[in-house]
């Protein structure tokens, strides 16, 4: 028989903001975004990605991710493939702080076997819950919540405290820095010495520094990353927009419609014009 006990009382609160569960054909991307929720999106069938701070993460099928609020982010699908996303948020904070410490997202394809089966296991728990396309009664809304928040446990349990005691990563300040360098780059896409400094005098240290912390958390340099952002908005406006090379070149802060095509060529491989007309190199 156990020894009696007694503690204080405890509050929770889980706030489901959005859930989708639908197809996405090929080629399919949402705009590039940000807001204050958690997102998680399985990818059942097919083949997508998940743009996060402009790293992307690969997912097939039977994967998922796990996207940290307040982060710049987007999907993208590589084949016709079926989705399950939803966007939530949750009381006490300590949560979010939790999350945060992780060096990045967590993904289930980088988990061990048995960790990744379990993780599938939930997201067809959570899709079953879901009996029609005309959305889940009251009572299915309750046992969605209280399923959501086991699974939250389980990630914290056996993903999240586990990589936060290992002492690996960047510290708290750090991944800060980090973070506010990458949506600067990200929503700017100019000059990287003039934002970085700009941004090392608003947060009070050097711009070395800066650089130093966006190494630990993002693995490459803030010049490097830049240019993975500028290819890939390079992309997207010679794919889904009918400006000229003159005025992409522009727009992307490059000196000159030269120096861009020569830049796209480094890393794409071909022209920009190749790459719009669909011409190999």
């Amino acid at each position: 028989m156990k020894d009696p006990f007694f503690f204080p009382g405890f509050f929770t609160s889980f706030h489901v903001w959005s859930v989708l569960y639908r197809n996405a054909d090929k080629g399919w991307v949402y705009p590039n975004h940000k807001h204050p929720l958690f997102e998680i999106l399985y990818c059942e069938s097919g083949e997508m990605s998940e743009w996060v701070n402009g790293v992307e993460y690969r997912l097939q099928a039977g994967d998922l991710i796990v996207v940290n609020s307040g982060v710049l982010h987007y999907p993208e699908a590589h084949e016709d493939s079926r989705y399950f996303n939803f966007h939530f948020d949750i009381e006490p904070r300590e949560v979010h702080s939790l999350f945060h410490r992780l060096p990045r997202p967590i993904v289930s394809a980088a988990q061990p076997p048995d960790i990744r089966q379990e993780l599938r296991a939930w997201m067809d728990r959570l899709i079953g819950l879901f009996p029609s396309a005309e959305g889940p009664a009251f009572t299915q809304k309750l046992m969605l919540q209280s399923a959501m928040l086991q699974f939250l446990a389980f990630m914290l349990e056996k993903i999240v405290i586990p990589d936060i005691e290992k002492g690996e990563g960047a510290t708290t300040s750090q991944r800060h820095i980090a973070s506010e360098t990458a949506y600067l780059l990200e929503t700017c896409g100019g000059s990287e010495s003039v934002q970085i400094s700009a941004l090392a005098d608003r947060l009070n240290v050097h711009r070395n520094y800066v650089t130093k912390c966006f190494k630990q958390v993002y693995g490459i340099s803030p010049k490097h990353y830049l240019n993975k952002v500028k290819i890939e908005k390079a992309k997207k406006l010679l794919q889904e927009s009918t400006l000229s090379i003159e005025a992409i070149a522009e727009t992307l802060h490059f000196s000159s419609a030269a120096y861009f095509c020569k830049f796209f060529r480094a890393h794409v491989g071909s022209t920009p014009l190749q790459y719009r007309t669909g011409v190999k190199a």
